[in-house]
C-alpha cells in the first residue's frame, strides 16, 4: 500500500486533491485553452474544392472558425434537458 503524507504547508480549510499525473497534465492543456490561445484558431479546408464551391466553403470556414472561438471562450449553453429549457435559455 502506499502512503502519502500530505505536508502541514496545507492549513485547515484549503483543499487538497491527489489525482494522476496523466490527468493533471490534460487538465493544464484544458486550461491554456481558456486563456487567449483560442483566438489564434483558423479552420481553413484541406481538400480540393471546385472553383464553383469555392466561395460556400469560404464562408463555411469562417463561420467554423468563429464558432470554435466562442466555444473556446466559454460562450455556449448546453446541453440542455428538454427542448423548453433550450427556449428558455434563447
Amino acid at each position: 500500500m502506499n502512503t502519502i503524507t500530505a505536508p502541514r504547508a496545507i492549513k485547515k480549510g484549503e483543499e487538497f486533491v491527489i489525482i494522476p499525473r496523466k490527468e493533471y497534465e490534460e487538465f493544464l492543456r484544458a486550461h491554456k485553452m481558456n486563456g487567449k490561445k483560442y483566438e489564434n484558431i483558423v479552420v481553413k479546408h484541406t481538400i480540393k474544392v471546385p472553383k464553383r464551391h469555392k466561395k460556400f466553403y469560404e464562408e463555411l470556414d469562417k463561420e467554423l472558425t468563429e464558432s470554435l472561438r466562442e466555444y473556446y471562450a466559454g460562450k455556449s449553453y448546453g446541453p440542455f434537458d428538454s427542448i423548453n429549457k433550450l427556449k428558455m435559455a434563447a
